[in-house]
């Protein structure tokens, strides 16, 4: 936050809510709308993550329930100027939602994941099933920057390189034909929660069963203790948790098919050695 004397170095009209230390900018909280959605444009065009046409499917993931609700609004700001669907995807316990939602459905987990892992994957094979029956063919999880780099830290710290590929940008579901998409995979956590705040966004979620429900204190506590790192190292170093980034895509297209990662799990599309992943293979084909 600014003070309230400082005018946007964008618009140069409006007085500044952020100061974007990074980059030196004061922006305002239009301009901030503005810049995220760029940012976010952006990944999409990269990547080719959606298409003109799509009907797209926004998840709202347990493990980053506040950041998701923010970030659907600037998607619906960005989808509404094209000839796309857009359905919401939600957990069935989240009670209260952004204002202006149509087309929403639920989702609900079919136990407590153990670790963060298997919450991620549990997440996409269920939103996949559900995205399948309504036409939906890509559907967009709003995990933000630092989510990302506490992910790849996490795993490659513990040499754990199957859970590697979850960073993945495009995530494709052979079994449901469903591309799961990162759009807001460089946007910084803060800023998002920020406009969420001032827009009044969140002040109508009721969200603290789902966590009491899905996420264990043993996840949350091991998640937690590297995000503090890399939420302090963003602050003053924010270009490594961009390099971190840029790592994680080095390591899923050179590193993992080394070490045999070469084919997408039939259900959640994480890469695997076989067919199915550990998550996939021990609850749903045992199911």
């Amino acid at each position: 936050m600014v003070s309230k004397a400082v005018k946007c170095t964008t618009c140069r009209i409006r007085q500044a809510v952020y100061y974007r230390r990074e980059s030196g900018e004061k922006l305002c909280l239009q301009c901030l709308e503005k810049s995220i959605v760029r940012q976010v444009k952006h990944e999409i065009n990269k990547w080719k993550m959606l298409e003109p046409h799509d009907t797209i499917g926004f998840l709202i993931p347990i493990e980053t329930l506040l950041i998701s609700i923010p970030a659907f609004k600037i998607m619906f700001i960005i989808e509404r100027k094209y000839a796309t669907k857009l359905f919401l995807i939600k957990p069935k316990e989240l009670k209260g939602i952004v204002p202006d939602v149509e087309k929403v459905v639920e989702y609900q987990l079919p136990r407590r994941p153990k670790t963060i892992i298997e919450l991620l994957r549990l997440e996409r094979v269920e939103a996949a099933k559900i995205s399948n029956k309504h036409g939906i063919n890509k559907i967009i999880v709003p995990h933000t920057l630092e989510f990302e780099a506490t992910y790849f830290l996490m795993n490659i710290l513990e040499f754990n390189f199957e859970a590697l590929s979850d960073l993945n940008p495009k995530i494709y579901s052979e079994k449901y034909g469903v591309f799961f998409t990162k759009p807001f995979r460089k946007v910084k956590s803060y800023e998002i929660l920020l406009y969420g705040y001032l827009k009044g966004l969140l002040s109508e979620v009721h969200f603290s069963s789902i966590i009491s429900k899905y996420f264990t204190f043993n996840n949350c506590c091991k998640l937690g203790k590297y995000l503090d790192y890399i939420v302090t190292l963003g602050k003053g170093h924010f270009e490594l948790l961009i390099s971190t980034l840029k790592m994680s895509e080095l390591f899923i297209e050179k590193i993992l098919p080394e070490y045999g990662f070469r084919r997408s799990c039939l259900l959640c599309g994480a890469l695997v050695k076989n067919r199915l992943c550990n998550v996939c293979s021990t609850l749903y084909f045992n199911a």
